[in-house]
């Protein structure tokens, strides 16, 4: 089997990859800033996508794979229904908020997970917030209207 450059197999068939540009800003970040605060924003990412996995898992989705870009990161996965899609939009925010339950412990983790979560909720497209409003419309009207004319 032939894979892309940057995509090693792992966890039978499921694919990660981590692009070039991801790997520019983590390198900046890491010569520019604090390391402390690098690795507290990679910690709340990391939790944030694995609240993702973890609902797509429970769910019974099939993953195929997670690219990071320095943007963000997207999971491959088989088509999802609205409902599907309304949970495992919605886990990646709640993993970060059950983060901030750490605030005692871990503080710089828990603001960067407060703060990531904050941004992720913005209902934008596609973003999570924007995915939760389009799953939520999708799951109130079947034909893709609101009622209004």
């Amino acid at each position: 089997m032939r894979w892309r450059s940057g995509v090693r197999p792992c966890c039978s068939g499921f694919n990660f990859r981590i692009s070039g540009s991801a790997m520019l800003v983590l390198a900046f970040l890491l010569l520019s800033g604090d390391a402390r605060w690098t690795a507290a924003a990679l910690m709340a990412a990391a939790a944030h996508e694995l609240g993702h996995l973890a609902a797509l898992r429970l769910l019974g989705v099939r993953i195929y794979g997670m690219e990071v870009e320095a943007w963000g990161a997207v999971i491959r996965t088989e088509p999802l229904s609205p409902r599907e899609e309304l949970v495992c939009a919605a886990a990646g925010p709640c993993a970060g908020l059950l983060l901030c339950l750490l605030w005692s412990w871990l503080p710089r983790v828990a603001l960067c997970a407060l703060l990531q979560t904050g941004f992720n909720l913005i209902p934008v497209y596609p973003l999570d917030g924007g995915r939760v409003l389009l799953a939520l419309r999708n799951i109130c009207c079947k034909d893709g209207h609101l009622g209004v004319q």
